[in-house]
């Protein structure tokens, strides 16, 4: 190594060693709940000794995350674990962080005496985004509790605000929604004018408990969680206040739902802030690191695999995958 280089090899040393800062962390993620918990890290500043600039960006479906990715613009990410998974196997780089969502689907009736999916036998149900986590999920226990659309019939429709609207102008009787959708659409049809049109509505089925009940396992899915992407993976020191900051604002998300659903809706103009302080109680949101997690998360994906091994990118991710 020539003198020059020497100087140089020192000087960034240096710089590292004074503190400098990245330019920019950038984390991205969908309005979901799963994202919830970074705008609180954005607020509290949590990241500002590491970079001179956080920011979150939205992503809406898998292929704006892809591009994401692939073009180098985001640091880290919440995703859906299987949709993590397909990335992981396609070879983009992507590590699981955490898993914090294990369960945000319910199903909204209007016959309160229906408890199970076997009590909507002979009856519709609505489901959002066909092949994607609310249809995945649903479909799986049906299959296990020998259930098929001869028995419910599916009517797919393409976001749950359209699944809602089904429900609200009185199409349907039945929808999947996760939340923040499942409490806005009962905050809806309790408030004039609607609550005149519509009558009433009910939590009938926790699609956890059903998913619990017919695998015989604890009532929760490794749904969605944080994974970090392309040259941050090799940054330990930031990954590690990352995930510190985003199991402490997932705690206060938790304890202060008010406070929580002003800064959301700040961040996030689909809900409003009754229903995403009503929606917190609702959500099983408990982060757990990917590698304790790990075991959970690969139950969930082999039932993925069975079904179809698309769902998780062909196969199941190798231990690289679970940071």
């Amino acid at each position: 190594m020539t003198g020059r280089k020497i100087v140089m090899a020192l000087l960034i040393s240096a710089s590292w060693l004074l503190g400098a800062k990245l330019d920019k962390i950038v984390i991205a993620g969908p309005s979901a709940t799963v994202s919830h918990p970074v705008f609180r890290m954005i607020e509290n500043g949590v990241l500002n000794h590491y970079a001179k600039k956080v920011e979150f960006r939205l992503w809406n479906n898998p292929d704006q995350l892809r591009a994401m990715i692939i073009n180098k613009k985001v640091d880290f990410v919440a995703v859906p674990t299987n949709v993590g998974a397909i990335l992981y196997n396609k070879k983009q780089p992507i590590r699981l962080l955490n898993v914090s969502i294990w369960g945000i689907l319910h199903i909204l009736v209007r016959d309160p005496k229906i408890k199970t999916l076997h009590d909507l036998k002979g009856k519709t149900l609505v489901v959002p985004w066909r092949g994607d986590m609310p249809d995945i999920v649903l479909q799986t226990v049906m299959e296990k509790e020998n259930l098929s659309q001869k028995d419910i019939r599916l009517i797919y429709v393409s976001n749950p605000m359209d699944a809602a609207q089904q429900l609200i102008m009185r199409r349907q009787d039945n929808a999947l929604l996760p939340e923040p959708a499942v409490s806005m659409v009962l905050r809806k049809t309790k408030s004039f004018p609607v609550s005149v049109i519509a009558p009433d509505l009910y939590r009938g089925i926790d699609l956890q408990k059903e998913w619990g009940r017919a695998f015989g396992i604890e009532p929760k899915i490794a749904q969605a969680g944080m994974a970090v992407v392309g040259k941050m993976r090799q940054n330990d020191e930031v990954i590690e206040a990352f995930m510190k900051a985003y199991d402490e604002a997932a705690k206060w998300y938790k304890a202060h739902p008010k406070e929580a659903a002003k800064l959301v809706v700040k961040y996030t103009k689909m809900f409003n802030e009754e229903a995403i302080a009503d929606s917190i109680a609702h959500v099983q949101l408990d982060v757990v690191p990917a590698k304790k997690a790990k075991e959970d998360t690969e139950f969930f994906f082999k039932q993925l695999q069975k079904r179809d091994p698309k769902m998780i990118g062909g196969k199941l991710p190798d231990e690289g995958f679970y940071r």
